[in-house]
């Protein structure tokens, strides 16, 4: 079966954190997600990361301030108590049957982001201790969640952004992945998620389709997006072993009326899935999160995606 997921982020809820993450969870089950989020409700992709040393807030967002260092308790973090939250409220609805997904902002969209906002200790941009710093302060945050069983989706927009050149990028998340993976209580659960254009390159599909990771999700909406399928074959994910999540309607999207119709998704889902081989397609998800987009919308949007994958899955 296809199932249905989120990419994270939803719209900023002006509650208590509790009642943001119930609300947001709720959302996402009246529209028939399989594997939700707790919504990112307290803190944006970046300054989600604080708590970790070495990083602090500045008038432009987090900076790199000294050293990078692991935090001495990870279930103390931001990110693993939200995680608790929308799981212990699933346990109290009886929804044990979906799935709960955490998304991490990878080492190389964090650390340039905060590098580019202000920037100590390390020598510049190109510093690759500055990655590798971040890449060993994320591990035990990762590993923990994947202990407590939920999915990992590591996010890497920096990657179709070109904020490092592939040869160098890759290896540092090779590294990441290969000690996290161990962690794993559940099949599949690992992933990685690149919005935007790969510019063509299928280098850098190639290279994440070699990381220890189950999914790679990427996009295939959007005007530019829609090119990534030409990078794609069933030979090539068959040979890798990995499986892909295919973003399948786009987020930039501000008004219910320009919501892309239910027929519409279904096409594009079955044209990627015929594209690389039904059996190599995990899920289906939006092209990207949602924080930009309105509440009432990203409930259509889901709302649309649930039915054309409701209506694959019973066509094939």
């Amino acid at each position: 079966m296809l199932k249905k997921t989120v990419i994270g982020s939803f719209p900023r809820l002006r509650f208590d954190i509790d009642k943001a993450i119930r609300a947001i969870v709720d959302l996402q089950l009246r529209t028939g997600m399989d594997i939700i989020s707790d919504g990112e409700q307290r803190a944006d992709m970046i300054t989600y990361f604080e708590e970790i040393p070495g990083l602090r807030r500045g008038a432009k967002g987090l900076v790199v301030d000294s050293k990078i260092l692991p935090p001495d308790e990870p279930l103390d973090l931001a990110k693993t108590k939200d995680f608790i939250l929308a799981n212990d409220y699933l346990g109290a609805l009886g929804r044990e049957d979906v799935a709960l997904k955490t998304a991490i902002t990878g080492p190389i969209t964090l650390g340039v982001t905060c590098a580019a906002a202000g920037l100590k200790y390390y020598s510049g941009l190109r510093d690759h201790r500055l990655y590798r710093d971040l890449s060993e302060a994320l591990e035990p945050l990762i590993a923990a969640l994947l202990k407590l069983g939920s999915y990992v989706q590591i996010d890497e927009p920096g990657l179709s952004a070109r904020y490092m050149e592939p040869s160098a990028a890759l290896p540092i998340l090779r590294d990441l992945f290969n000690r996290v993976s161990m962690h794993k209580k559940i099949s599949g659960s690992v992933s990685i998620h690149v919005c935007g254009r790969l510019d063509k390159s299928l280098k850098i599909v190639e290279g994440l389709l070699e990381l220890d990771l189950d999914v790679v999700s990427l996009a295939f909406s959007g005007p530019t997006e829609r090119s990534n399928i030409e990078l794609l074959s069933e030979s090539l994910l068959e040979g890798s072993g990995k499986h892909l999540g295919v973003g399948c309607t786009p987020v930039s999207i501000t008004q219910k009326e320009t919501v892309e119709g239910a027929e519409v998704i279904y096409q594009r889902i079955r044209e990627v899935c015929d594209k690389v081989g039904r059996k190599n397609v995990a899920y289906a998800h939006p092209d990207c999160g949602l924080k930009g987009t309105p509440l009432e919308v990203s409930e259509l949007i889901l709302q649309r995606l649930s039915e054309a994958a409701d209506r694959y899955n019973r066509d094939v």
